[in-house]
C-alpha cells in the first residue's frame, strides 16, 4: 500500500540561503538577480527532487489497489495468473458441508462435494463506515462450521474502506461484520487456534497476534514479508512460515525467528500434533512427523502450487497456479484432479 505523501516545503539549505541573500542595489531592483548558470542549476535540482519524491512517495495520497479482473472475462474464472498477488490467499474446508473453499485474486469460491467446477460466493459487509459487497481479493479462514474470519479489500468502486481489517461471517460468507482494524489492517496468511488469531500484514515484514479472537492485536517483526504461515494446532506458541527467501520458524509466538532452509515460497498445512505437510515450488510434497524438525519426500502435484490444506491427517487439497484443484488421501503420495481448468 502506498504511503501518504509527506509535506515538502523546500530544501532547508536553500531556504536559509535565501534568507541570508543581501538585497541588490536600488538601481538594480528591477533587473534579474540570478545568473543564467544559477537558474539552470536550480531547475535541475527541482526536477531531480520531484522525480525522487514521486518514486519514493507515490503519485497519490491514497493507497492504490489493483482492481481484480471480472471472472467472466477469464478462461479460468476462479484464478487469474496474471493478476494481483496473492493468486490464492487461502484454502480451507467448511465442516458444515465438507465443501472446499478458496479465496483467490478473482473472488471467494466454493466447491461442493462431487462438483467439477467451483461457484463464486458473494457477501455483504455492513459497517459504520459504509457497506458493500465483498467478493474479491480476500483471505478467509474457517473457525467453525459456516463461521469465517476474513481480511482483504473490497471492489475498487466500493464505499467501504480499502483495507477491511479483520471481519467475520456466521452464515458461510453471506453477511459479514467488522471485528477490528477496519480501514487499517490488511491481513494475510490468517491462522486461528482457539481465541488466538495470527495474521501476517500483507507486503510488510510484520505479523499481528491477537489473544481475544481478533479484537486487539500486537505486532511482531518478521525477517521478511510472509508468503505462508502455519500455527501448531496444539501449541500456538510454535509457528512455521515461508518468505521469498526461505523457511523460518518461531517457538515464542513470533518474538524471534530462526532461519531453517533457503527454499522460497513454501506452502504449509498443519492438521494435528506433530504432523506437518509442505509443498515446495514445482510441486514436491514433504511430510514431517516431528513438527518440522525433519522432512521426508512424499509425492508431487506435477504443477506449481499456490495453496495447501489438510482436512485431517493424510487428506490433502492443493490449488495449482493454472486453477487445477487436486486431492490426496494418502499423505500426498498420489493425487486426483477434482477440478480441471477449461481447455
Amino acid at each position: 500500500m502506498a504511503k501518504p505523501k509527506k509535506r515538502t516545503d523546500g530544501h532547508p539549505a536553500r531556504t536559509s540561503k535565501a534568507r541570508r541573500r543581501t538585497p541588490p542595489p536600488a538601481s538594480d531592483a528591477s533587473g534579474p538577480v540570478f545568473s543564467p548558470r544559477a537558474v539552470v542549476v536550480g531547475l535541475i535540482v527541482l526536477v531531480v527532487t520531484g522525480v525522487v519524491a514521486f518514486l519514493a512517495l507515490g503519485s497519490d495520497d491514497q493507497p492504490v489497489d489493483e482492481q481484480a479482473a471480472a471472472p467472466e472475462t477469464l478462461r479460468v474464472p476462479w484464478i487469474d495468473p496474471d493478476g494481483s498477488t496473492p493468486l490464492v490467499g487461502s484454502l480451507d474446508v467448511n465442516r458444515a458441508d465438507r465443501s472446499v473453499w478458496m479465496a483467490t485474486n478473482t473472488g471467494v469460491w466454493r466447491l461442493e462435494p462431487g462438483a467439477d467446477q467451483p461457484e463464486q460466493v458473494t457477501g455483504t459487509l455492513e459497517t459504520d463506515k459504509g457497506s458493500g459487497e465483498i467478493s474479491e481479493q480476500l483471505v478467509v479462514r474457517f473457525r467453525g462450521p459456516d463461521q469465517l474470519l476474513g481480511s482483504g479489500h473490497p471492489p475498487a468502486d466500493s464505499a467501504l474502506p480499502s483495507a477491511l481489517g479483520l471481519i467475520e461471517s456466521n452464515d458461510a460468507g453471506k453477511t459479514w461484520s467488522a471485528i477490528s482494524e477496519l480501514g487499517r489492517g490488511d491481513f494475510h496468511a490468517i491462522q486461528v487456534s482457539g481465541d488466538i488469531v495470527v495474521g501476517g500484514l500483507f507486503g510488510e515484514a510484520a505479523i499481528n497476534i491477537s489473544r481475544d479472537g481478533g479484537k486487539t492485536f500486537q505486532t511482531r517483526a518478521t525477517p521478511a514479508p510472509l508468503v505462508d504461515l502455519e500455527v501448531d494446532p496444539e501449541n500456538p506458541t510454535r509457528w512455521i512460515a515461508s518468505t521469498q527467501q526461505g523457511l523460518i520458524t518461531s517457538s515464542d509466538e513470533g518474538s524471534s525467528w530462526r532461519d531453517r532452509e533457503p527454499v522460497p515460497n513454501i506452502r504449509f498445512t498443519w492438521p494435528a500434533g506433530d504432523s506437518l505437510y509442505r509443498i515446495d515450488p514445482g510441486g514436491p510434497v514433504k511430510f514431517s512427523p516431528d513438527g518440522g524438525e525433519t522432512w521426508r519426500d512424499q509425492g508431487t502435484t506435477s504443477g506449481e502450487p499456490q495453496a495447501l490444506f489438510s482436512d485431517g491427517p493424510g487428506h490433502l487439497y492443493v490449488v495449482l497456479i493454472d486453477g487445477t484443484i487436486k486431492e490426496s488421501k494418502d499423505d500426498g503420495v498420489t493425487w486426483t484432479d477434482l477440478v480441471t481448468p477449461p481447455a
